[in-house]
């Protein structure tokens, strides 16, 4: 009975020092558990988890806990945007957003007064994204075809670079 309570401890622990590391919707979206019963669990609302959830979240937090030797990469910039101006884009637009977002908002304003060097044209009007991003995306759009996946080419080695740095 001592074993399976502090076993319980044990658990509540590392799923809460989890939650440390990832936001409780991304710990959730990563696992598949709920974020309600994630909650509850870290308040100790609930008495046990069952067997199914923990077995989503073990692999999650292996790493955390010491018990594995291979990191799995971490997540470097924000999570999956849902919209549907988002979904209706081409993947080069989405490609640009996925890597602009990732960078370090100095990086982001240097980008855009490089580009702005290169091409003047109106924001995009797209309401799901930030002004900078509007800014980026109707520069991208203006660009020929050859100039633009330079340029995206270009970015995504920036990228890249920064990402391999941060992990």
């Amino acid at each position: 009975m001592n074993d399976e309570k502090k076993n319980h401890d044990d658990i509540e622990k590392d799923v809460e020092n989890c939650t440390r590391v990832f936001t409780l919707s991304e710990f959730s979206r990563e696992t598949g558990i709920r974020i309600e019963l994630l909650r509850r669990f870290i308040k100790k609302q609930t008495r046990q988890m069952r067997n199914e959830a923990w077995e989503k979240i073990y692999p999650t937090i292996k790493e955390l806990i010491g018990e594995t030797d291979t990191p799995r990469p971490r997540r470097v910039g924000p999570g999956y945007r849902r919209h549907q101006e988002l979904i209706e884009m081409f993947s080069d637009q989405k490609v640009l957003l996925d890597v602009f977002d990732c960078l370090p908002t100095g990086t982001q304003q240097s980008v855009l007064r490089e580009w702005e060097s290169l091409i003047k044209a109106d924001p995009s009007r797209y309401s799901s994204l930030n002004p900078d991003e509007n800014k980026l995306m109707g520069m991208f759009l203006a660009m020929d075809d050859e100039t633009r996946d330079r340029e995206l080419l270009s970015l995504v080695k920036k990228g890249r670079q920064y990402i391999s740095s941060v992990r």
